[in-house]
């Protein structure tokens, strides 16, 4: 069944698919979530960044092959027992019109982005997850990791690891579950005094996590670490490879201080966040040529959010165990951009093998599936096909129930 999903690109090619024929009318409402977690993070040996001069000496230290690895670069841990504020939108389809919307789609944006990556302003019914979602009748809970959009902004050198999100996601997803997530957050929209019961009162049955880049790596983290708190997972701009490639690499990112990129913009990003400094690190990083509107682009630009230099520190410890991913029994689909090019420099196909992708790694999972994505990027949801995307992850969500 997935590699019968796997050649579904195939039908794709470049056509502009939408999820649904009509726009989808939305009950949401904007929280502030108290998200208390404890856990222990790492105490990194790196250069600290406070100017466009360290960031760039950042990233040669980063990429020298003489610098110290992971393992020589780890000094000491560090408890995080702490509560962060936490901006997120929950939306539910109209009511009465879909069976599905007591599956949550709970959605972790990646890097250099926050939460308006799932939902763009300009053409949405041909670019939002979340419209695209709430169409198909599901509810959807998009959020601002830490460091992003309205969340807080903690130090970039200790906070900012990826264990740490990941335990954040963790938390987010019990009070979801536990139908507590709107009844312990401060209500933030404006109408709040009219938000509709069904958004107060909402408890999904299930949840299903959905990444993209490193939100990927946090979603996928939560299953191997935690493999009985999802029901199942869309992980895009990620995939398992099964060959040597070159991985993320600072170098490409063009990064400035961010602070000192734009003093106004990032006024509340402090030491360790670097932004990139220009449209074309954007489109080097997240768009290729032919499947995206210079529109995009500059929105992508618009709404860059700074990246903290301990998430690419800690970048592994999302993850759990090799064997973590053993013991998830829903279902996987990754979906990846074919010129994607952090993750594949530049060409994802023939570098994954889905038997072993299967068997592996997730061998107890439902179902699993890859989709490589015709002639796109890495920011697959401000590309021209992104509903072709969609379509196919909600029918291979659908073959496992959900």
């Amino acid at each position: 069944m997935a590699s019968v999903l796997a050649c579904i690109v195939a039908l794709l090619c470049f056509k502009r698919s939408k999820a649904s024929p009509t726009a989808s009318p939305r009950a949401c409402v904007e929280l502030e979530v108290p998200v208390s977690i404890d856990t222990t993070a790492i105490k990194w040996l790196q250069p600290r960044v406070d100017s466009n001069i360290d960031a760039v000496d950042w990233v040669a230290n980063a990429t020298t092959w003489t610098s110290p690895n992971m393992t020589e670069s780890m000094i000491g841990t560090i408890t995080v027992k702490q509560t962060f504020k936490i901006n997120g939108q929950l939306c539910l389809p109209p009511k009465g019109s879909s069976k599905r919307s007591d599956i949550l789609h709970l959605t972790t944006h990646g890097g250099g982005f926050d939460k308006r990556y799932w939902d763009p302003e300009i053409k949405t019914k041909e670019y939002s997850y979340v419209e695209a979602a709430l169409a198909e009748g599901y509810s959807v809970f998009t959020y601002d990791r830490i460091g992003t959009g309205k969340s807080d902004k903690p130090d970039a050198y200790d906070i900012m690891q990826l264990n740490v999100q990941r335990e954040i996601l963790r938390k987010l997803t019990s009070l979801a579950r536990s139908g507590r997530l709107v009844s312990v957050s401060k209500n933030l929209s404006r109408s709040s005094s009219q938000t509709d019961s069904r958004l107060t009162n909402y408890k999904p049955s299930r949840i299903v996590h959905v990444g993209h880049s490193l939100g990927s790596i946090l979603s996928i983290g939560l299953i191997q670490n935690y493999p009985t708190e999802s029901d199942g997972v869309i992980a895009t701009g990620f995939l398992h490879t099964n060959v040597q490639l070159g991985g993320l690499n600072v170098a490409t990112w063009g990064f400035e201080f961010a602070r000192e990129n734009n003093p106004v913009l990032f006024r509340d990003h402090g030491s360790g966040y670097c932004v990139q400094a220009t449209p074309s690190n954007v489109q080097l990083q997240f768009l290729k040529k032919g499947t995206f509107e210079p529109a995009l682009l500059d929105y992508a630009w618009r709404i860059r959010q700074p990246v903290a230099v301990a998430e690419f520190k800690s970048l592994l410890t999302a993850f759990g165990p090799p064997d973590g991913g053993a013991k998830f029994k829903g279902p996987v689909h990754m979906v990846i951009g074919e010129n994607d090019y952090g993750n594949c420099a530049g060409d994802c196909k023939g570098t994954y093998d889905l038997d072993m992708i299967r068997t592996q790694i997730y061998p107890a999972a439902k179902d699993v599936g890859v989709l490589i994505q015709p002639g796109t990027g890495h920011g697959l949801a401000l590309s021209k096909n992104a509903t072709a995307g969609y379509r196919v992850s909600f029918d291979f969500l659908h073959k496992s129930g959900l």
